[in-house]
């Protein structure tokens, strides 16, 4: 019985680190954690596999083992699911599930945007959580210029809609939403990739802050990146 119960325990952490290596080699990981991570990842679930597999075999062989029951199998289909299912990135439910409003930076950025005396007015590309700071908290840096930024639609009410993105510090269980308003075009589908270019806008107020506001002037609907995080 001991060596039967040891041979599940064994198996099981076998396709826990074949699922956690699947998903580091596949790129999959970026829709759990940081691109960082992958190499850790990697080594966690190659070590996984091998101590379960020598632990399994060599005990398995000591102790006579004759396999497992069929209903032991059963604690591998959530495991085996995570191997052949594909799963999504965090998205609108999410992020219509937090407020909108961009926290106050610990320390301003001081005009680092605008880098290297850089004076044109041209759509300059932007990350959303950049853009959804710096334009309530540095409003004279942002005044008058022009921006292009690409994340997924999350609908608010009467016919609000802000292009957003999730930001991780480590992993999913942390991710914030930066959003920004659009104005001026009417709402892609819901989760829909966008890239957007408009100007500046005023923020939106708000009685726990003021959110981040674009004057759309065009919509392109885009592919989602390999990493959909900033």
């Amino acid at each position: 019985m001991v060596a039967l119960k040891r041979s599940v325990a064994g198996l099981v952490i076998v396709f826990v680190g074949a699922a956690i290596v699947q998903l580091a080699i596949s790129g999959t990981y970026l829709r759990y954690v940081k691109p960082g991570m992958r190499w850790m990842l990697l080594a966690a679930g190659v070590i996984l596999v091998g101590l379960a597999v020598i632990d399994v075999f060599v005990k398995s062989r000591q102790e006579h083992d004759h396999g497992l029951p069929r209903a032991a199998w059963l604690l591998l289909l959530p495991i085996f699911a995570l191997l052949v299912v594909d799963p999504p990135a965090l998205g609108a439910d999410a992020a219509q599930r937090q407020s909108p409003v961009a926290a106050k930076p610990a320390e301003p950025q001081s005009n680092a945007f605008w880098q290297n005396g850089d004076k044109s007015y041209g759509p300059k590309t932007i990350a959303v959580r950049d853009y959804a700071v710096w334009a309530v908290w540095e409003k004279e840096t942002m005044k008058g210029r022009s921006f292009t930024m690409t994340g997924f639609v999350t609908p608010a009410k009467n016919g609000v809609w802000y292009v957003t993105r999730i930001g991780l510090t480590c992993c999913v269980a942390d991710g914030t939403a930066f959003m920004v308003e659009a104005r001026g075009q009417a709402a892609p589908p819901k989760n829909q990739w966008v890239s957007v270019t408009g100007t500046w806008a005023e923020p939106t107020k708000r009685v726990d802050g003021d959110v981040a506001a674009l004057t759309v002037e065009s919509v392109k609907p885009v592919t989602a990146p390999a990493n959909p995080y900033e």
